[in-house]
């Protein structure tokens, strides 16, 4: 299924939003850890057809503080079920069991379950 899903995003049948600081979050252990090649395929896959990297205005700043307040999020998830909303997606796909149990303002899908399907 999420095999189909970013197929789905790479021939613009499907369109994918993602939040600045989710880029953010992706690139941390490859700038730790030194990996060019690693930012490099980040890069490419936040740069590439249907993707769009949503960035971070004081709209999504507070509606992120209003969904961290109502649902105890981390300052990350919440900005990432904000853009998300305020995106307009149909779901988030994440891995984080934890945020998507508590997030009722959109559905989350977890990637470890999609990836069994």
């Amino acid at each position: 299924m999420i095999e189909g899903l970013f197929i789905e995003v790479r021939d613009g049948q499907k369109q994918a939003f993602v939040s600045v600081v989710t880029e953010l979050e992706l690139l941390v252990r490859p700038f730790r850890e030194g990996d060019g090649w690693e930012a490099e395929q980040v890069r490419v896959v936040l740069d590439g057809p249907g993707m769009h990297v949503v960035e971070m205005d004081r709209e999504v700043a507070r509606m992120s503080a209003q969904i961290r307040a109502k649902r105890a999020l981390s300052l990350a998830d919440a900005t990432i079920v904000a853009t998300a909303m305020y995106a307009k997606c149909d779901l988030i796909v994440g891995n984080d069991a934890r945020c998507a149990q508590r997030v009722r303002d959109i559905p989350y899908a977890l990637l470890d379950e999609l990836v069994k399907e």
